[in-house]
Formats: structure tokens, sequence, C-alpha cells
């Protein structure tokens, strides 16, 4: 580390500020300086292998001859899987260490997808039937791990670094994830499933052991919010006057997860079944996604420390209010690529401010709780939208409103729902000092979609290609003459 009284050069210095740090926020602990190294290793690793069965999960589920229905389903219960696993996960961190619950979780959940590859190979009334309720038992074990997670990386990221640094590990996460969606994509039609989700197997088991690695810091303890289960409304109701800010973000992402998940898994099914494109064409327009929201990540990132966190969730929410009503007019893969850009800039940013939005209003201490409650609110909404989807699709599949039909009107019905949950968006304070307050949201929007993108992007390529190494050579120079 750099003596405090040592002054930076003029290449040093413009390095560090092209990569969003300043002398004053170089590592502070060699400790927490190589477990954010070994997280970002085992975020790359965990990211390609969940891209490669999240992104062809659906695809598989259709090869085995899903349904639509089906396919709604297996959606509905990997969210109930991953809801009920949070209040256990949560609990769990009161009698184990947070490294222990992650690695336990983690290898069992990798290790069912052991069974899942071998589908194709066995003899089965319902290969299907069988196969949702192997991603219910993998979608509880992954989601269990998450409040401790969410905890450990608290206490390890400083406040002032957590924008930066989850911005660069999300920025790597997703290309490792765009990497081997498209490797996999590209071997899927040779070699079939069952290699694709082995090789995710081998990647998900690997990450545990860069997870090993990192440093576990006590849990520090600051009383300034109250956190407690009661059936007291009188208690109830002073604890959600405590913690408004959580609570207001909290049923604005459920509301919003709900409107989301009606449509969400009807996507895939749309463009194979409906658009009828080849696994390699899906492959590339997934992992163009992935792309678009791996180099955008730091512009929003940038604008959030200028704008707030409220103002950018505001903007990304408005923007992911229309997706669905944009799919309402795709016909083409070119059509798609234009949808998905829209959609992955929007989420880029909307994902990124509110992981950061939920540290800032949970407190330490109690930040496993907090997370699990918020994550349990949301799951609920999810499994209650991802029902409603299938009841829709169920009742209405190859019927027509107006000029929808089919999966379209999923798609309608998704677009109405998220105008809707913005009223809660309205309601919440921002985190930011009062200068912030004064600049209104349609100024933000403005400056955010139509004036700044390309310079954005500009900025976002150079950030994703050639910073992180030169700021990453800067650091070692710097930490070897402090």
């Amino acid at each position: 580390m750099p003596p405090a009284n040592r002054k930076l050069g003029e290449k040093e210095r413009q390095v560090l500020v092209k990569g969003g740090v300043s002398e004053k926020k170089m590592p502070y602990d060699d400790r927490a300086k190589k477990s954010m190294h070994f997280s970002t290793i085992e975020g790359a690793l965990s990211s390609a292998a969940s891209s490669i069965n999240n992104s062809f999960v659906t695809p598989f589920a259709l090869a085995l001859k899903a349904t639509s229905s089906e396919i709604a389903l297996i959606a509905s219960l990997r969210t109930l899987g991953e809801t009920l696993a949070q209040i256990p996960g949560a609990l769990l961190t009161q009698y184990f260490s947070r490294k222990t619950i992650w690695t336990f979780s983690t290898l069992i959940s990798r290790i069912l997808w052991i069974p899942i590859l071998l589908l194709p190979f066995v003899n089965v009334n319902s290969p299907v039937h069988l196969l949702i309720s192997l991603l219910f038992a993998v979608s509880f074990f992954t989601a269990m791990r998450a409040p401790a997670w969410s905890s450990l990386m608290g206490d390890i990221v400083p406040q002032d670094m957590r924008g930066h640094y989850f911005g660069r590990r999300n920025m790597i996460a997703g290309l490792a994830g765009l990497t081997a969606t498209l490797v996999s994509g590209a071997l899927l039609s040779e070699y079939g499933f069952s290699l694709i989700f082995a090789v995710s197997v081998v990647l998900g088991l690997a990450s545990v052991y860069f997870f090993a690695k990192m440093h576990e810091p006590q849990t520090p303890v600051v009383y300034h919010y109250r956190h407690s289960y009661t059936l007291s409304l009188k208690d109830l109701a002073a604890a959600l006057r405590i913690n408004r800010n959580f609570v207001l973000f909290t049923l604005f992402l459920a509301a919003m997860s709900l409107a989301v998940s009606i449509a969400g898994p009807f996507f895939a099914v749309y463009m194979l079944r409906d658009l009828k494109i080849s696994y390699l064409w899906f492959a590339a327009l997934v992992s163009f996604e992935a792309l678009i929201t791996l180099i955008f990540q730091p512009y929003w990132g940038q604008l959030s420390d200028r704008y707030g966190e409220r103002k950018i969730l505001a903007v990304t929410g408005i923007m992911i209010c229309f997706v669905p009503f944009i799919w309402l007019f795709v016909s083409s893969p070119g059509h798609i690529l234009i949808a998905n850009f829209f959609s992955s800039f929007a989420w880029a940013g909307f994902d990124l401010v509110s992981f950061n939005f939920l540290l800032a209003v949970t407190p330490s201490e109690k930040r496993p709780q907090y997370v699990a409650n918020h994550t349990f609110l949301r799951g609920l909404a999810t499994v209650a939208g991802s029902l409603g989807g299938y009841f829709i699709v169920a009742h209405l599949e190859g019927r027509a409103l107006l000029f929808m039909s089919g999966l379209q009107i999923i798609f309608f019905a998704s677009f109405l729902l998220r105008l809707a949950s913005l009223v809660f968006m309205t309601m919440i304070s921002d985190l930011k000092t009062k200068e912030h307050e004064i600049i209104p949201v349609r100024y933000v929007f403005w400056r955010a979609v139509a004036v700044e993108p390309a310079h954005g992007l500009k900025h976002a390529v150079e950030y994703t290609f050639r910073y992180p190494y030169e700021l990453a050579k800067m650091r070692k120079k710097l930490w070897k003459k402090g």
C-alpha cells in the first residue's frame, strides 16, 4: 500500500481515475484484498456455470417435449424453491459460518445437475416431471447461500468501494458467462445437452475451491436499525416506519418481479417454438444480451454515483416496463437483437443499483435476515407471477385478443403490471445528498437514454477491455512500493 504522503505520478493518476479508483480507496487490508480477488474468480466460474444452465434449461425442457404450461411450471417451482430457501438460509447463519453455508449449498446444487444431464439416457415415463423436481431442488440449495453471501460480501467490501468493485466483478462474471454461453451454443448441436451441463458442473465445483480461500471477517455490530419478528400490529407499524425505505424498496421489487415473471419464461419459448430459430442463433442472441449488459454496467455505475441510486432505479425501471411491449412486434432475429439490446441496456442499470441500494438500506449485523426477508417476499411475488403466467397460457393459448394472440397476450399483461409497480417507486427516498434530490427524474432519464449512451459506450468498452488490465498492473506496482 502506498505511503499516505506519497503522491501518484500523472500516468498512475490517470489510470486510477479512469478505472474509478482514487488514492484514498486503495486496498486497506491484505486479507480483504485477497478475498475480493478470490471472490472475483469464484464469480467468473459460477457465472459461467450458471449461464450454461439458465440459458439452455428451457431448450432442454422443450427437447424433452415439455409443453408451454410445463415451462411455466418449471419457472414457478424454481422460484418457489429459491423463496423457501431464504428463511432457513438466514437462520443457518446463526449456527454456522457463512463460508460453510455457501460451500455446502453450492456443492449440493452442482451435484444435483448430474442426474439432470443423464435424463436423455434414462428410460423414465415422465422425464419432464423428473426434471421439474430436480430443478426445484437445485434452486432451493442454490438460493440457500444467498443471505450468507450477501452478508459476507457486505463485510469484506468497504462501502465506498462497492460500486466500483461489484461493477468490475459483475463485468468479469458477465464476460465469463457470455463466453460460456457462446461456446456451449456451438457445442450443443454437435454433442447435445449432456456435455454442456457436465461442463457447468465442473466449473461450478471449481468455483468452490476459490471461495474456500476467502477470509471471513467477524460481523460488525452497528445499532441503527430495528429488526424483529412480531405479531403485534403496534410494533409492526413502528418497525415499518423505522425501516420505511427498505419496506418500500422491497414492495417495489416484489411488484416488479411479479410482473416480470408472468412473461419471463416465455421469451425463449417464443423464439424457439414460434419463431423457430436455431440453437446456434439462440446462443448468439443470449450472448449478445449478456454482452450489452456487461458493457453498460460501468456506464450505469457512473450515472448512479452522479445522480443517486434512486434516480437510476426509476429511469431503468421505466425502461424495463416497455420490454414486453416491444416483444409484441418481434417477428425475426433482427427484431430480437433490437429488443435484447433495449432490455439488456435497462437491466444492466436496474440490477446494479438494486443490489447496491439493498446493501445501503440493510444494517450489517442484521443483513442476512433483511436480505432473506427481501428475497422471500420477491420470491413469493415471482411465484405468483409465474403461476399467473401458467394459468394464462393454459386458458388463453391459441386465442386472440385485439391484434394479439398466444404468448403476445402474456407480454401485454406483463407490460401493464410493470407500469403499475412504479407506484411504489415514487415513494422511495433518495439515499444521496440534497443536491441529488433537486435533479428531476425526467432530466436524468433524458441524459441517460438520449444524450450520454454513445459516450458511455465508448468509456464502457475501454473500461471493459483496457483499463482493468492497466489498473491491475498499476495496483500491483503501488502495493510493491508501499
